[in-house]
């Protein structure tokens, strides 16, 4: 896209807007694709892999200069002359006129291409380095799982874990009295004593961006996912068959 604008050579007028209206439709199809890929890494277990923090923001910058690229076309459009009837009045030069607008209008319209140019040019960068950084993250965070092992996890704790990483879940204060619940995604009621020993373990991790009034995301997060894959289940000790000890041999006589 920076070199099909960099290469645009637009003369003013109906043929300058065809061409501006097809690149600010591209332009504003690359915002979309960032925003969907943003949504996409903010809502995933990626955030929390050490380093995604920096990547989400790299991310939402790339965002923004695609948004300002396509902002600098629409004011290429904007400054493009285009021919039209005056209002009425006294008799004018029209060809003086049409050379005086264009002339006008041509250093303009340079100058937004340059800085829409510029602004895919950072937009190209910051997607470059967002997707080694994403690779770096993922590949170091791998390695530092096989290296340390998984958090040793209760059955009780496992199963909330289950019924969590299926989709999440969410918990709020039900009454006036600070009474907390918790919830999965199917609206089935989470131990909350569970719950909140997985949170200070750092297996769920809680959204704190909203109030408990109003209800706080729940999800599981990779260290809570790798203490899911490999828990083990407790095997109930088998019950040990009563044994009757014999009984004590009375003696023949009995003492008087």
């Amino acid at each position: 896209m920076h070199s099909e604008i960099r290469s645009l050579t637009l003369t003013p007028g109906t043929d300058a807007r065809q061409q501006l209206t097809s690149k600010i439709v591209a332009t504003n199809q690359l915002v979309q694709r960032a925003m969907e890929r943003l949504a996409a890494l903010d809502g995933s277990q990626y955030t929390a892999v050490p380093g995604s923090r920096p990547s989400l923001e790299a991310l939402a910058s790339v965002v923004l200069a695609a948004s300002l690229a396509a902002s600098d076309l629409a004011c290429a459009l904007e400054a493009n002359p285009l021919e039209g009837a005056a209002f009425p009045g006294p008799p004018a030069d029209e060809a003086a006129v049409r050379k005086a607008r264009h002339a006008e209008a041509t250093p303009v319209m340079a100058e937004h291409l340059a800085d829409a140019a510029h602004q895919l040019v950072l937009a190209h960068t910051g997607c470059y380095y967002l997707a080694s950084g994403i690779t770096r993250d993922l590949k170091q965070h791998a390695e530092q799982n096989q290296a340390t092992p998984a958090p040793r996890i209760t059955d009780s704790q496992c199963a909330v874990l289950a019924r969590l990483s299926a989709g999440g879940g969410s918990r709020h204060v039900i009454s006036r009295y600070g009474v907390l619940r918790a919830i999965d995604k199917d609206r089935a009621t989470v131990n909350v004593a569970t719950l909140n020993a997985l949170i200070k373990r750092g297996l769920v991790a809680v959204d704190t961006t909203t109030s408990l009034h109003q209800g706080q995301r729940l999800n599981v997060t990779a260290a809570g996912h790798r203490a899911l894959a490999q828990h083990k289940p407790t095997t109930a000790p088998a019950r040990a068959t009563a044994v009757t000890p014999p009984a004590t041999k009375q003696t023949a006589g009995r003492t008087r």
